[in-house]
């Protein structure tokens, strides 16, 4: 007799593709030109360090809003201590795994009550907090194609993370 399998555990595909995403992004971490990790290129872009904490930043908050607590404001959700901890590319790189994990253990743990009810995150747009999770996860594969866009600006067009 054969089993069918009737439900998808949405925590589990979701949390082993932030993983599989940190691991995607670190390996574009380590690739960017240490002397060029906090430039903005154009004068107008945000620098990798920029992007990789506002990335870990999302992670922390939504993590906290699994556990119940919602920051409401841009100031509070994204803490200067974030982006001084990815000063460097091994700070960025261990910022972003602790980040990754902090998320999967909320979300491992967060009720399906939690994680339909509506919540309003900094950016002031309301939606069920498990849409939100989507959200954050997706925004580190976003911010990890603008470190590709950079090191292509760069020369470097290897797709770091197959090798």
């Amino acid at each position: 007799m054969s089993t069918t399998v009737t439900t998808i555990d949405a925590r589990a595909y979701l949390g082993a593709w932030l993983n599989a995403l940190t691991g995607m992004t670190s390996a574009d971490i380590k690739a960017m030109p240490t002397e060029k990790w906090s430039t903005s290129f154009g004068g107008c872009t945000r620098s990798p360090q920029d992007v990789v904490a506002e990335t870990a930043n999302l992670l922390n908050w939504t993590a906290e809003a699994m556990r119940g607590t919602v920051v409401a404001t841009m100031e509070d959700a994204y803490p200067v201590a974030t982006k001084e901890a990815c000063a460097t590319q091994d700070g960025a790189i261990a910022t972003l795994a602790a980040s990754s994990k902090n998320f999967n253990e909320a979300l491992a743990t967060a009720s399906d009550e939690t994680l339909q009810a509506e919540v309003t995150p900094p950016w002031q747009m309301p939606a069920p907090l498990f849409m939100i999770a989507q959200i954050a996860v997706s925004h580190v594969w976003y911010h990890d194609g603008q470190l590709n866009f950079m090191q292509c600006l760069l020369g470097d067009e290897k797709v770091h993370w197959m090798d």
